[in-house]
C-alpha cells in the first residue's frame, strides 16, 4: 500500500508543480495559431531564449 501512497503524492506535487507554472505564464492572444503556441511552451519547457 505504501507504493501506492507514494505514486499518489508524485501524482499530487507533479500536478501542483505544473499549476505553479502555469500561473505564471503570461496571458495567450487568441488570435496566435496553435502551431506558434506549442513551439513556444516547448521552447519555455526546454529552456531556450525566445
Amino acid at each position: 500500500m505504501s507504493d501506492m501512497v507514494l505514486a499518489a503524492v508524485e501524482r499530487e506535487v507533479a500536478r501542483q508543480e505544473w499549476n505553479a507554472r502555469l500561473a505564471t505564464r503570461p496571458r495567450t492572444d487568441p488570435g496566435i495559431s496553435a502551431a506558434s503556441l506549442l513551439e513556444e511552451e516547448r521552447r519555455f519547457r526546454d529552456g531556450e531564449p525566445e
